[in-house]
């Protein structure tokens, strides 16, 4: 156990994270900051191994000076790079990204893809938390053989984040505009009666009627959404 107390968003992002692995072998925080989610995962949700990646060297310092403190060095690594360049993908990980942008997730994931073994990536499970252009990263995963497995909302203090876990099949898929930009899991649960995803829908539907006056695949998307 430790004294850190993540934010709710952070926590729902973790929570998703050990309940797709069973046998948390190895949990990478990408973009980590100063490596709070990564300490949680390895002191109270019973991951082995920790590899968290920060693009700038200061967060990264504090990572490890984090993981240092509460005797987790021998457990974890800390890279200064970009999303995951020069991390091997190994069997089994649970990949976190949270707070980046959904322009920055299609980047990091696509090169990750084209130097990790079909048999690695297959059994690397992707959860993430973007906080901009979710319906361009759900296009991507399906259009690169990815299946979504799942999506949740989390609200903190009146923002509404959603969250996607995601895994390679190799199986091309496409969705719907309506499924692009509400989320092709979220539209079952909105229509099974969930009220975090009714309460998100109303934010997007009166986000996404503003939009519609200069993005025209916006409009179409609208003329298709039936309620």
């Amino acid at each position: 156990m430790n004294d850190i107390k993540l934010s709710a968003r952070l926590q729902k992002v973790l929570d998703i994270a050990s309940g797709f692995s069973s046998e948390k072998k190895r949990i990478i925080d990408v973009g980590s900051d100063h490596g709070h989610l990564a300490a949680v995962a390895l002191t109270d949700q019973g991951f082995g191994r920790a590899l968290l990646t920060d693009i700038h060297e200061d967060p990264a310092r504090k990572s490890r000076d984090l993981m240092k403190g509460l005797s987790l060095d021998s457990r974890s690594q800390v890279i200064c790079t970009d999303g995951l360049d020069g991390a091997d993908l190994e069997d089994g990980d649970v990949v976190v990204m949270a707070g980046l942008g959904g322009n920055n997730m299609v980047d990091i994931i696509g090169r990750a893809v084209n130097v990790t073994e079909d048999s690695i990536l297959r059994s690397v499970t992707w959860v993430l938390q973007p906080q901009k252009s979710i319906e361009i990263l759900r296009s991507f995963l399906c259009e690169a053989g990815f299946t979504i497995k799942d999506e949740t909302v989390i609200a903190e203090r009146g923002i509404y984040y959603p969250i996607v876990a995601a895994s390679y099949t190799g199986t091309i898929s496409s969705l719907s505009l309506y499924e692009k930009y509400y989320g092709p899991v979220l539209i079952r649960k909105h229509e099974e009666g969930d009220v975090t995803s009714k309460e998100y829908f109303i934010r997007l539907d009166n986000s996404y009627k503003l939009r519609a006056r200069g993005d025209k695949e916006v409009e179409m998307m609208l003329k298709e959404v039936v309620r």
